[in-house]
Parts: structure tokens; C-alpha cells; sequence
């Protein structure tokens, strides 16, 4: 558009230039119509430059080009010799590992919604064993009792019905709402309170918190996704946030190709 301008008023100053300024000296008109000339050739193609960069930017902003998730070392001994909270199979060949916070909303944003259906689809199908660590973040002052609850409640294998019953008592976090979900899971309370108050236990979450920030974790849900073998993560692929259930089933998908093809 701006170069079609420019080729029009071309001809325009040339003609205004003859007409306005009528002098004997000829050479000297047609070096300075030479010279204009070429400033506006230079300036179309400056203009056309500007046109091509600005189309570019504009193909990036509506076509992003596809970023993958970046790719971690491997993990040895990822289940801890299985004492992690583990659902599904262990012999499963792909894991997820999930750093949480129980006072997350995104967090239970993922439970509700994108989660179910990779349990359904992948955990309960066996193709997948998923495995939980916590990260409660600084600022939510509940998240690290709440972490504590649920691995005293792994104590006596009941992690997971705590986990549910945690996420689904968000705003009421706190002692009142873990006596009685220990209650409600027909847990050992003398056992449970005893194991609130041990500081080991405490330890062992401030453990899984070191390791996320090793790993460059930062916020919560933060996933680890990789193939197992040996023992090992094989080049997990971090995710990060509560993401739709088509990204997750994306990268599992395409681990569970690459698997086949071995």
C-alpha cells in the first residue's frame, strides 16, 4: 500500500520539480533529478523491507511456532524405592511426576478437570504410573500442614482418598478439616497426630521442595513426563501449569509411540 503511494507521488514531484524550477543550468537539473531519483528508490525498498517484517511478525503472532517442553536429566530412583505416592502400575513404561500444592487453585483446577481423564485414559489402563511430590509455595500458609497431612495419611495407605478429600476442602484447610478426614479414612488418629507433629515428616516435604527448585521448578502444577527405564526417568520433559488434558495426552502419546518403536 505505502509503496504503491510512493511509486504514484514519484512522477508527481518529478513533475512538479521541472515546472518549478525552470534554470539554464540543465546538467545540473538532471543530477539533482538523479539524486532524487535514487533517495526514493532506496527509501521504496527500505519501505518494502518494513512491509515484509511486519507481515513476518504478523504470521508468528497467529501461527506461534510449536514450543517444546524442555527436557531435564534423568532420574535415578524417581519412586524412591517406592516409598512415593504411587498410582497405578510400577511396572507402567511412561510417569508423571507431579509437584503440588494443596492450596493451589491451579492445582485443583488440574484435579478436577484435565487429570480425571489421564487417570481414566492412562493410570487406570496401566500405561502410565503416576507419581506425587509436594511443593507448597511460601505464600500460601496452609499448604505446607496440608502437605504434611497427606503423607502421614501415606503412612497408613490412604494417601489418595486424602489427596481428594484435601483438594476438595481448599478453603478449609487446616487441623478441624484433617482430624476429620482421618476420621472419615478410618485412620489410626493416635498414629496420625503423632506423625503431624514429627518433624521428619516436615523434612520430608521441605526434601521434595529442594528437588523441584533443583529440577527449575517455580510454580505449582508443575509436571515431570518421561519413559522409565532401569529405574530411571529417561529425559523427562517438564510441563508447567494446569494445562488443558490434550497437551498431556500429546506427549504421552508420542512416548508411548517411541516406546513401541524400540
Amino acid at each position: 500500500m505505502f509503496i504503491q503511494t510512493v511509486r504514484i507521488v514519484i512522477p508527481l514531484v518529478l513533475l512538479q520539480f521541472l515546472t518549478g524550477c525552470q534554470s539554464d543550468d540543465n546538467d545540473k537539473l538532471k543530477s539533482e533529478i538523479e539524486s532524487l531519483k535514487q533517495e526514493i528508490s532506496q527509501l521504496t525498498k527500505e519501505v518494502g523491507k518494513i512491509e515484509n517484517e511486519v507481515k513476518e511478525m504478523k504470521d508468528l503472532a497467529f501461527n506461534p511456532p510449536k514450543k517444546e517442553p524442555p527436557t531435564l536429566p534423568n532420574q535415578p530412583n524417581f519412586t524412591e524405592d517406592g516409598t512415593l505416592p504411587l498410582l497405578g502400575s510400577k511396572d507402567a513404561k511412561i510417569a508423571i511426576i507431579e509437584f503440588s500444592d494443596f492450596q493451589c487453585p491451579y492445582c485443583k483446577r488440574f484435579t478436577d478437570s484435565a487429570f480425571k481423564q489421564i487417570k481414566e485414559n492412562y493410570i487406570d489402563t496401566g500405561k502410565v504410573q503416576y507419581i506425587a511430590r509436594d511443593f507448597p509455595l511460601s505464600f500460601h500458609a496452609k499448604a505446607m500442614g496440608a502437605a504434611i497431612a497427606a503423607t502421614c495419611s501415606l503412612h497408613q495407605n490412604s494417601y489418595w482418598p486424602m489427596r481428594d478429600m484435601l483438594f476438595s476442602n481448599v478453603k478449609d484447610l487446616g487441623d478441624e478439616l484433617y482430624q476429620k478426614a482421618a476420621t472419615d479414612l478410618s485412620l489410626n488418629l493416635e498414629e496420625f497426630n503423632k506423625c503431624m507433629k514429627d518433624q521428619l515428616i516436615a523434612n520430608k516435604v521441605e526434601q521434595d521442595l529442594t528437588l523441584g527448585k533443583s529440577l527449575g521448578i517455580r510454580g505449582t502444577p508443575s509436571f515431570l513426563i518421561g519413559r522409565v527405564e532401569n529405574d530411571q526417568l529417561v529425559e523427562p520433559q517438564i510441563v508447567v501449569g494446569a494445562q488443558r488434558y490434550a497437551v498431556f495426552e500429546s506427549l504421552l502419546e508420542q512416548l508411548s509411540n517411541s516406546d513401541k518403536a524400540k
